[in-house]
């Protein structure tokens, strides 16, 4: 396989030859979608980002994303009324736990503080609002079975 490195440089014009050492730099790594298939392009396994501000407009944008798609799950698990809601409420919590650790060790490192705790605040009022209704179900169960009990023939 080839490992070619290219290097996109916005002033065309530009005499100077710049140098990279690849091995050294760090930043942001991108993996473009798979099974694209374009005439004439180039194909793309990796993409490393090393503008600061970039790095933290793409990890904003992918954090946002993801939790977009969990706001949308947990309005699905909230309009359902069955008796399987404990259940969806439990994998609610467990996606929202899934997100906080993807987004500490992954994403922590290119955002923005503001905007990380942002996100943080964000999960952790959609964890108690799980959790809240949760509480509510297990008490409503609770009480059912006690009735239930007290309820029943006597002898």
């Amino acid at each position: 396989m080839l490992d070619k490195k290219y290097l996109i440089v916005k002033e065309k014009n530009d005499p100077a030859i710049t140098y990279f050492e690849y091995d050294k730099m760090h930043g942001y790594d991108l993996s473009p979608k798979k099974n694209i298939k374009i005439k004439d392009a180039i194909n793309v396994n990796k993409v490393v980002i090393i503008n600061p501000s970039l790095m933290n407009k793409v990890a904003t944008k992918k954090v946002n994303l993801k939790f977009e798609r969990l706001l949308k799950l947990l309005n699905v698990i909230f309009e359902t009324d069955d008796d399987s809601a404990g259940t969806a409420y439990r994998e609610g919590l467990n996606e929202i736990s899934k997100l906080r650790l993807e987004a500490y060790t992954k994403y922590r490192k290119y955002m923005e503080e503001e905007e990380f705790t942002l996100v943080m605040k964000k999960l952790d009022i959609l964890e108690q609002e799980l959790k809240l209704r949760l509480y509510y179900l297990e008490q409503n169960y609770l009480n059912y079975y006690e009735n239930e009990r007290t309820e029943g023939k006597s002898r």
